[in-house]
C-alpha cells in the first residue's frame, strides 16, 4: 500500500466521524423544521379562520340590521359571507389540534346553523330577534382564536427549550466523537508511520559502529523501496571501503609510519594539554616507552623543562599563532646516557574548519629541534627536501585522487555529511599539494649549488599562458582576470620554471585574496633597463604593522587565511632577487593591493 494510502485511511475515521454528526444534525434540524411548521400553520389557520367567520359574521348582522326588508330575500353579499363561513368552518375542523378546540369548534357549528335557521325562517330582523346568538358566535370565536393563540406561545417555549437542550447534546457529542476520531486517526497514523521512525532510528546509528547495518523494515511501498536504496548504498560504500578507502587508511598508517621514523620528537597535545599522540623519538626522549595513560598531559609530567613546553603550548592556546623560539630561556637541556643535548620547542596550533571566520583550534603539535645534530650540507639539504617531498606527494596524490573519486559519487550516492567531510579533505590536499610545490620550489632556490637553466623568455606569452591554467580557480571564486596586454615587450634572461613559480604565485595570492566579483588587474610595461610587472586584486587591506614581515618566511597576516604556507611571497622575493631585479607592494583601502617586479631586460646581442 502507498504511503499516501496508509495516510487517508488514517484519517479515515475522523473523516467518517464528522460525516456522521453532519447528518444527525441535519436530521435533527429537518425534524424541528418540521413539527414546528406543522404546529405553527395550523394554530396560524384557526386564528385566521376564527378572523374571517367574526368579520363575516358582524357584515353579515350589520347588513340585516340596515336592511330589514331584504330579510326573505337575502341578497348576493349575504350569500357570499354566509358561503365564507361555512368554508372556514370546514377548515377549522381539519385544524384543531389544541385541548378544547374541538368541543368549541362543534358548539360554534351549532350555533351557526341555529343562527342561520333563525334568518330564513323569521320575517324579523335576526339582530332585534335574537341578538343573544350573535354574541355567542362571536364569543366562540374569540374563545378559540385565544386558545390557538395560547398554542402558539406555550409551542415558542417548548421549541426554545427544545432546541437548546440539543444545542447541548450536539455540542458534547461533537467534541466526543472529534476526540475519538482524532484518537483513532493518530493510533493508525502511529502503525503507519513507525517503520519510518525506526528506520531513522537504525539510520541514526550508521557509522557509529565499524559492522554493517541492513535495513529489513515492512510497510508502506515507498519505505521499502528506501530500505532497499539504502542496503544498496550501504554495500556499495563498503566496497569502497575494502577498495578505495581501504587504499587511504593504508597510506595513513604509512604517513604516521613516516612520522614516527623522523628524528625529532614530536608531541601531539589537544586544546587541554593532554597527549594525544607521542611519535617513538619523543617516546624515548620522554620516557614514554609504555602506556602514555600513566602521564596522560603536559601537567602530569615531573621534568625540569615541562614549564618551557607548557608555556609554548598555551602561548599558541591563546593567539592562535605558532610559537617560535627567540630566547635562551626557551632552550630545553637534557641529560642522556651522559651526553648533554639541547632542544628548542616549536608549537604549531591543529585548527579545524572552514574559511577564515570560522576555525577552532583542536590542539597543538610541539615538535623539539635537536641543536647538537650535525647540520646538512646545502646540497645534502636540497637532495633530502626533494626526496622527503617526491616520497610525500606520492600518497598525498592517490589520496587526492581517491577522495575526488569519492567526491564525484563513483563508488556510490553520498549523504551531505559525507559530502561535506570529503570536500574539507579535498581542500587539505589541495593545500598540502601546494605546500609540497613551494617546499620544492624553496629548495632550488636556496640551493647554492644547483646551476639552473636560462633562456630568453617573452613574459606576455608567461602571464598568458598562467592564466589560462588559473582560469578555472578564478570562475569557480567568481573572480575576473583583465590583462592588458602591451604592443610591444622585450625578453629576460630567466630560469622559466622560475619565472612560472615567480608570476604563479602573485598570480594565486590575488585570486585567493580577491573580493568575489572584483577584478584581478595585471599589466605589463617596459621602461629603461627593466619590465615591470604589476598585479592588483580588490581583497583585504594588509596592515600597517605586518608589512614589514610580509615576504619574510613562513608568515601569515593574522586572521586572513591559515589555510596558506606563508612560503608563497618569500619565494617570490628569493627568485626577483636572483634575477637582479626587486619586489614591492602598495595597499590601500581604495585602490586594493597591488604587488610590482621589476625584472632587468636581457642584454641584446652584438650582431
Amino acid at each position: 500500500m502507498k504511503m499516501r494510502s496508509q495516510i487517508l485511511f488514517a484519517q479515515l475515521p475522523t473523516a467518517i466521524i464528522i460525516s456522521l454528526i453532519t447528518i444527525f444534525f441535519i436530521a435533527i434540524l429537518s425534524s424541528i423544521k418540521e413539527k414546528s411548521e406543522y404546529i405553527l400553520v395550523n394554530n396560524f389557520k384557526s386564528i385566521l379562520a376564527m378572523q374571517t367567520i367574526n368579520k363575516s359574521i358582524e357584515d353579515i348582522n350589520d347588513f340585516y340590521r340596515n336592511n330589514p326588508q331584504q330579510v326573505q330575500s337575502p341578497s348576493e353579499k349575504v350569500k357570499l359571507l354566509e358561503s365564507t363561513i361555512e368554508r372556514q368552518l370546514l377548515a377549522q375542523d381539519k385544524n384543531i389540534k389544541e385541548p378544547g378546540e374541538k368541543e368549541l369548534t362543534k358548539t360554534l357549528h351549532e350555533k351557526w346553523n341555529a343562527y342561520k335557521h333563525k334568518i330564513q325562517s323569521s320575517t324579523l330582523n335576526p339582530h332585534q330577534k335574537d341578538g343573544n346568538l350573535y354574541k355567542e358566535i362571536k364569543q366562540l370565536t374569540q374563545d378559540i382564536m385565544g386558545l390557538n393563540q395560547d398554542g402558539l406561545l406555550r409551542t415558542k417555549e417548548n421549541l426554545s427549550v427544545f432546541i437548546s437542550n440539543y444545542l447541548i447534546f450536539i455540542t458534547f457529542g461533537s467534541v466526543l466523537s472529534i476526540l475519538f476520531g482524532f484518537s483513532l486517526s493518530w493510533f493508525f497514523t502511529g502503525i503507519f508511520l513507525s517503520p519510518l521512525n525506526k528506520m531513522t532510528e537504525i539510520m541514526s546509528q550508521v557509522g557509529k559502529e565499524d559492522k554493517i547495518t541492513f535495513l529489513h523494515i515492512k510497510g508502506s511501498d515507498e519505505i521499502e523501496e528506501l530500505s532497499e536504496e539504502f542496503n544498496l548504498m550501504t554495500s556499495r560504500l563498503e566496497e569502497y571501503h575494502q577498495g578505495s578507502l581501504g587504499k587511504i587508511m593504508g597510506d595513513l598508517q604509512g604517513l604516521k609510519a613516516g612520522l614516527d621514523a623522523l628524528p625529532d620528537p614530536i608531541l601531539l597535545l589537544d586544546h587541554i594539554n593532554n597527549f594525544i599522540y607521542i611519535n617513538k623519538t619523543a617516546r624515548r626522549l620522554l620516557g614514554f616507552l609504555g602506556d602514555i595513560k600513566k602521564t596522560p598531559s603536559l601537567f602530569h609530567m615531573t621534568d625540569p623543562w615541562k614549564d618551557i613546553l607548557m608555556r609554548a603550548s598555551n602561548k599558541v592556546l591563546l593567539t592562535k599563532l605558532s610559537f617560535v623560539p627567540e630566547k635562551a630561556e626557551d632552550t630545553i637541556s637534557l641529560d642522556k646516557e651522559n651526553k648533554k643535548t639541547f632542544f628548542l620547542p616549536w608549537a604549531y596550533p591543529i585548527k579545524k574548519g572552514y574559511g577564515y571566520d570560522h576555525q577552532e583550534l583542536e590542539g597543538v603539535v610541539i615538535v623539539l629541534q635537536d641543536l647538537m645534530r650535525q647540520p646538512f650540507s646545502e646540497m645534502t639539504k636540497t637532495d633530502v627536501y626533494e626526496t622527503v617531498i617526491h616520497e610525500f606527494q606520492s600518497p598525498l596524490t592517490d589520496i587526492h585522487m581517491a577522495i575526488h573519486l569519492c567526491v564525484e559519487e563513483a563508488a556510490g550516492p553520498l549523504n551531505e555529511r559525507q559530502k561535506e567531510v570529503l570536500f574539507a579533505a579535498r581542500d587539505k590536499c589541495d593545500y598540502l599539494e601546494k605546500l609540497c610545490q613551494d617546499l620544492l620550489n624553496l629548495s632550488q632556490i636556496t640551493s647554492k649549488s644547483k646551476i639552473l637553466e636560462e633562456e630568453d623568455i617573452d613574459l606576455n606569452e608567461a602571464v598568458l599562458k598562467l592564466i589560462t591554467s588559473l582560469q578555472l580557480e578564478a570562475s569557480e571564486r567568481k573572480i575576473f582576470i583583465h590583462f592588458e596586454e602591451p604592443p610591444y615587450l622585450s625578453k629576460i634572461k630567466a630560469n622559466s620554471n622560475q619565472i612560472q613559480t615567480l608570476i604563479g604565485n602573485l598570480l594565486r595570492n590575488a585570486i585567493h585574496y580577491a573580493h568575489q566579483g572584483t577584478i584581478v588587474k595585471i599589466k605589463l610595461h617596459e621602461k629603461k633597463k627593466f619590465i615591470t610587472l604589476s598585479i592588483n586584486n580588490k581583497g583585504p587591506v594588509i596592515p600597517l604593522v605586518h608589512r614589514k614581515n610580509i615576504f619574510k618566511k613562513h608568515f601569515k597576516v593574522p586572521g586572513q587565511s591559515e589555510e596558506r604556507s606563508g612560503l608563497g611571497l618569500y619565494i617570490a622575493k628569493q627568485i626577483s632577487q636572483s634575477l637582479g631585479g626587486k619586489i614591492e607592494f602598495e595597499s590601500t583601502k581604495k585602490q586594493g593591493t597591488t604587488f610590482w617586479i621589476d625584472l632587468p631586460i636581457s642584454p641584446e646581442k652584438p650582431e
